[in-house]
């Protein structure tokens, strides 16, 4: 099964996700350069923090904890110090908006990799020029290939052109070389109407043999503690899809995968034609 990473700092809300088919609680250090990024676009800018760590590993017991901490700069060594003493609590850092081999060296210097797992986000043209080199450095467990940076760095229509344009074809070939476990990107509810569908994209997970996947805004919608069993309700009922979705991708055979893989290409090449016109 693909694990899903779900991005919270909220408590009560990190309960009910341990509870349920969840994998990963996220907590997201990443600030430095992130607004000045993605001004104008429709994401959200974090506001978690390391005291969040403790707070939450405190009170799950089936969920690992992954962070991502901010990319490599003169205020990394104060930050890896601070995430190296809560290596009781953190299961994986993954660095994001790298471009170079030296960053990734930084990264594992800095980093108690002894007791925290490292993995890598990849969402920068450098870090893909040079992602076969550094996949020979360390025996990464995972990393996860982010569509969002991609995006706006190489000043595309949609997110999604990696997956039409061979872009994504060349990354998973290094990884696959490399014999390298990868994650792509985000996904949405199953049913929900948009382009590429949820169930495309879960067809082209396991066509790609991705490991891993992170649940978008769509699955959290507007959580409050007045209405947190609506919200468990809700969630619970999301993932039963999602997980079942899922069964069904993976009965699909190679020719039914490439077909699935033909009709979301046209369906993105559609929304870039439209946004174009």
């Amino acid at each position: 099964m693909i694990d899903l990473f779900y991005i919270t700092n909220n408590l009560e809300e990190a309960k009910i996700v341990d509870d349920l088919d969840i994998d990963w609680i996220f907590i997201d250090l990443e600030t430095i350069g992130k607004k000045e990024r993605q001004v104008g676009r429709n994401t959200v800018l974090s506001n978690h923090s390391i005291a969040d760590i403790d707070l939450i590993k405190g009170e799950i017991s089936h969920t690992k904890i992954l962070v991502r901490c901010n990319p490599i700069g003169k205020w990394s060594e104060e930050e890896f110090s601070a995430i190296n003493s809560k290596c009781s609590e953190i299961d994986m850092v993954i660095l994001p908006y790298f471009k170079t081999l030296e960053e990734v060296k930084i990264f594992l210097e800095l980093l108690d990799f002894s007791k925290i797992e490292p993995a890598l986000l990849v969402e920068t043209l450098g870090a893909i020029s040079n992602l076969d080199e550094i996949l020979n450095i360390f025996p990464f467990k995972y990393i996860h290939i982010g569509l969002n940076d991609l995006n706006i760095e190489r000043g595309t229509v949609s997110m999604f052109e990696p997956f039409i344009d061979g872009l994504m074809k060349k990354i998973v070939f290094i990884c696959k070389k490399n014999n390298q476990n990868f994650g792509i990107g985000g996904i949405g509810k199953i049913g929900a109407e948009l382009n590429p569908s949820p169930e495309c994209l879960l067809n082209e997970h396991i066509r790609l043999n991705s490991k891993g996947v992170i649940l978008s805004r769509s699955f959290k919608g507007n959580f409050n503690e007045q209405t947190k069993d609506l919200f468990k309700k809700d969630l619970s009922k999301s993932l039963k899809d999602l997980r079942n979705y899922e069964k069904i991708a993976n009965s699909l055979d190679s020719l039914e995968l490439l077909e699935s893989y033909k009709f979301m290409k046209a369906k993105i090449e559609e929304s870039i034609r439209n946004e174009n016109f």
